[in-house]
């Protein structure tokens, strides 16, 4: 009799608990693994459109491309983008340049198959490339971090032609500012390296105030800006906080991808664990991430806006388009590589977001006009357009 009843309470625990995953897991939902436009926006938006006005500059932005194909996809549209016009082309790797470790020296000959693919798209077009750092490029905050990124500034400054080549450099925090083009400047492109804001192991020593200081006066312009870090200020990826029905199911595919082993429940620990209580320092919940975007928010409220102000960032292994709040717009192109796309959500900010690989052109046109793409290696390449206000 008492086995039966132990049986009975064991049986009702696991009905109660697959109960509340039903629950948990209808109020989860799921990632856009095809493109979410916000309903609001026109059906055009969802093409490409015509810009007959004559270009006057125009900027790539792709992050997290350190992990690429043989023949990666993205890679081979990103060439055919920076080709139209080289000149007036600036290609921007946002951080992740080199996984899963940097440029350490025991995977510094690694080299050859994770960073120069993104070198020769810009050498064997004629465009100007800029790197930035990432979290993954400063060994994800280990302490070889610094001498990683030393290496990896070296190796890429020692290969590109047209200057500059990876900012900021030797392992500073920046801001660095470029008015491109350097002839009769059209945008002000300003560069934070994040990563160090959040590394604490050896770095080169700087107050937060002057960086501070700094960044206020880069923003005192007459031209658009767009302020480039790896590091997102607002996402509704993972790193934000979001993991879809499949997370909680099948945890293992954390892992390796292939991964497809249901564990209901228990599946639930490490998405909740790593929000709730591990608080990662490379998500936006962490105490060092949030003081990092209190700051930067703080500046780009307080200061006089330019015309147009852009953040772009990466980390997050997908694509979103999100109006900001102390900021026009937000740009996360975090998927450079075809591997390991991430899951993402919406919120009322969001005018595109997509579980996809794929990169981001904006262009500054000769009226004065500032047009978005979000472009993906498809047949239709471009899965969203938008006028920049």
């Amino acid at each position: 009799m008492k086995l039966y009843k132990r049986s009975r309470i064991l049986w009702s625990i696991i009905a109660l608990g697959c109960i509340l995953q039903m629950v948990q897991l209808t109020f989860v939902g799921c990632s856009h693994t095809t493109p979410y436009y916000h309903p609001d926006l026109p059906a055009s938006a969802k093409r490409d459109t015509i810009a007959e006005r004559a270009l006057q500059y125009r900027i790539l932005l792709i992050g997290d491309g350190g992990q690429p194909k043989p023949d990666e996809p993205v890679l081979k549209t990103l060439k055919t983008w920076a080709q139209k016009d080289p000149e007036k082309t600036s290609i921007v790797f946002l951080g992740d340049n080199m996984y899963p470790d940097g440029m350490t020296k025991q995977r510094q000959h690694e080299a050859s198959t994770r960073l120069d693919p993104q070198i020769q798209v810009v050498t064997s077009t004629n465009a100007h490339g800029l790197f930035i750092p990432g979290n993954h490029d400063w060994t994800n905050g280990d302490a070889e971090g610094y001498q990683a990124i030393l290496a990896q500034a070296d190796y890429i400054n020692k290969v590109l032609t047209r200057s500059p080549k990876f900012l900021p450099p030797e392992g500073t925090p920046g801001p660095e500012v470029l008015d491109l083009p350097k002839i009769s400047p059209v945008v002000r492109v300003i560069v934070l390296d994040t990563q160090w804001w959040l590394h604490q192991n050896e770095k080169p020593q700087k107050a937060t105030e002057e960086i501070i200081s700094e960044l206020k006066g880069n923003l005192d312009t007459d031209l658009p800006v767009v302020v480039v870090g790896h590091h997102p200020l607002q996402s509704y990826g993972t790193h934000g906080g979001f993991f879809s029905w499949k997370a909680h199911l099948f945890p293992l595919r954390e892992l390796e991808e292939w991964l497809w082993v249901p564990v209901p429940i228990v599946g639930s620990l490490y998405p909740l664990s790593r929000w709730y209580l591990v608080r990662n320092v490379q998500d936006l919940n962490n105490s060092r991430y949030k003081e990092m975007v209190s700051q930067l928010n703080a500046v780009f409220s307080s200061t006089k806006k330019p015309s147009l102000l852009i953040y772009a960032s990466g980390h997050e292994h997908s694509l979103q388009v999100l109006k900001g709040d102390t900021t026009d717009y937000l740009l996360i192109s975090g998927l450079g590589s075809s591997e390991k796309a991430t899951e993402v959500n919406h919120g009322d900010n969001t005018l595109f977001a997509h579980q996809h690989s794929g990169f981001m052109a904006v262009d500054f046109l000769l009226d004065g006009s500032v047009l978005l793409r979000v472009v993906e290696p498809n047949v239709q390449e471009v899965q969203f357009h938008h006028w920049l206000k």
